[in-house]
């Protein structure tokens, strides 16, 4: 298999700065992709240049296999996107509106049409005009619009943002039907953490023009439950963490009437056992595990003082 987008090097300069700095993933069929950083941090300037928006300084992009600069029409009709609010004619229908935008792409694309607002969940709605529309099913109208080329990569900026929760729901859900059910390869560039979390298959972290983490949803859950920490209610919390540091070298942290501890689920027994026996009374126990968006103001403060946390 091949990957549907494939980042080799990629870089940007504005004068001498380098926006982007040697960037390199790829994406196969079905990845929804997670990418991720501070405002400033390249990512929009790497997407218009995979797009073929802006030119690159060096390395290069190909999208299914065509080279964006030196094919990039047939790269490019890989492609669909969906970028800040779509916009409509807001007096003409959902249905109108996609068989206008349909014209671009010929009579395939207008034969697509009942079976994409069928996946974006719009079939009961497309008929009416876009001014009834909320913003979760303008979100989705467009999504709509972007598939009418049958693109392999989909590109969407910020797609929850504004939504309500169930919209955030809705969402979610389509953005995985296109990846599992229609093999689609999806960029999702947001700041919505918590959601990606839900979402993705792989988080990129980019932070001044550099990609500094790239890994799958399941390393990240790795590295997340390898800094999960157990917090105990207990009657005695600071004898407690008097024996726990004398027996076990362990620091726990007092908080009220609980001791919070850097051990891992498998040690949780044998942790209540042994205070249990220096007849501490254990009344509650909760795992504390790490966000997403807690491991990446790590990671972030992690590129500032130079030293890598995984």
């Amino acid at each position: 298999m091949y990957p549907v987008l494939h980042v080799e090097n990629l870089t940007k300069y504005y004068g001498k700065k380098a926006v982007v700095n040697n960037v390199s993933f790829s994406l196969y069929p079905g990845q929804i992709f997670g990418f991720v950083g501070p405002n400033g941090a390249g990512k929009s300037t790497a997407i218009k240049m995979i797009t073929g928006l802006i030119s690159i300084s060096s390395g290069k992009a190909k999208i299914d296999g065509y080279n964006i600069e030196k094919a990039y029409e047939k790269a490019i009709s890989k492609v669909g996107a969906v970028v800040e609010m779509p916009r409509f004619y807001e007096y003409m229908s959902g249905l109108d509106n996609l068989k206008l935008f349909s014209k671009f792409y010929g009579k395939q694309a207008e034969k697509r049409i009942p079976s994409i607002v069928s996946l974006v969940g719009l079939e009961n709605r497309i008929r009416e005009k876009v001014s009834t529309y909320s913003l979760g099913m303008k979100q989705r109208l467009g999504i709509a619009g972007a598939l009418l080329n049958n693109p392999k990569l989909l590109i969407l900026d910020e797609p929850t943002n504004g939504l309500d929760p169930n919209g955030i729901v809705e969402m979610r859900n389509i953005l995985k039907a296109l990846a599992k059910k229609e093999n689609i390869t999806i960029i999702v560039s947001s700041h919505n953490l918590a959601e990606l979390e839900q979402t993705c298959d792989l988080i990129g972290l980019i932070n001044t023009g550099k990609m500094i983490e790239y890994k799958t949803m399941a390393e990240i859950e790795s590295l997340l439950e390898s800094k999960q920490k157990v917090q105990l209610m207990c009657n005695l919390p600071h004898y407690a963490s008097m024996i726990l540091k004398q027996k076990f070298k362990i620091k726990a942290k007092v908080i009220g009437n609980s001791i919070i501890l850097p051990i891992k689920e498998s040690n949780i027994a044998t942790i209540i056992s042994f205070l249990s026996f220096k007849r501490v009374k254990i009344y509650g126990i909760k795992k504390i595990r790490k966000s997403l968006e807690e491991l990446y103001f790590e990671l972030l403060q992690s590129t500032r003082s130079s030293t890598s946390i995984a």
